[in-house]
């Protein structure tokens, strides 16, 4: 209840004192956005189908593994990604060299779509991996594995500087929701 009449209080002095738009949504989203952010550390997906997979991954750049086969997933993943969608096709890494022809498709709206394939050497500056738009984290730390049934999981190091420069005030992603998000 003593939380409530602050916010109150802190709503009508910023009405009578006119305080920029900006700054009453930094002060009244501020705890909703530091716990969005906290989730936004870690992505998680769990799939089902003929599928074969087992990597690990310090950055795209470093991974080690491969996967075949298609899978039906639920997938709480990078850049606020929730939902569901089918994965198609194979990969394979060692160290810095690899190959993958994997397909995401069939999601719901929360969840974008893709096509990716590369041999060689993994391109941070393709558009899948966008800092605040793409698709994947060319920077995570994660691991899969399965056979029929699989599971996959990483850490996002910039999310974690996002979420600790966020208690700053500092919004390193511009992914802070406002009260423009709230506008229809």
């Amino acid at each position: 209840m003593k939380r409530i009449l602050v916010m109150l209080v802190f709503l009508t002095l910023s009405a009578a004192t006119g305080l920029n738009a900006g700054v009453k949504d930094k002060l009244l989203l501020y705890l909703p956005n530091r716990i969005i952010d906290m989730t936004d550390i870690f992505s998680l997906s769990l799939g089902f189908g003929p599928t074969v997979c087992g990597e690990m991954r310090a950055t795209r750049a470093f991974s080690f593994g491969g996967a075949i086969g298609a899978s039906g997933n639920l997938i709480k993943d990078y850049n606020r990604q929730y939902g569901y969608g089918l994965d198609n096709g194979w990969a394979w890494s060692f160290t810095c060299i690899g190959a993958e022809s994997l397909e995401r498709s069939h999601t719901n709206r929360w969840v974008q779509e893709y096509w990716n394939e590369y041999t060689g050497y993994t391109d941070p500056s393709n558009n899948i991996y966008d800092f605040s738009e793409g698709a994947r984290d060319y920077w995570e730390l994660g691991v899969s594995a399965g056979l029929l049934v699989t599971v996959h999981a990483a850490l996002h190091p910039v999310e974690i500087a996002d979420f600790i420069t966020g208690w700053f005030f500092i919004d390193l992603k511009g992914d802070d929701i406002t009260s423009e998000d709230f506008e229809e």
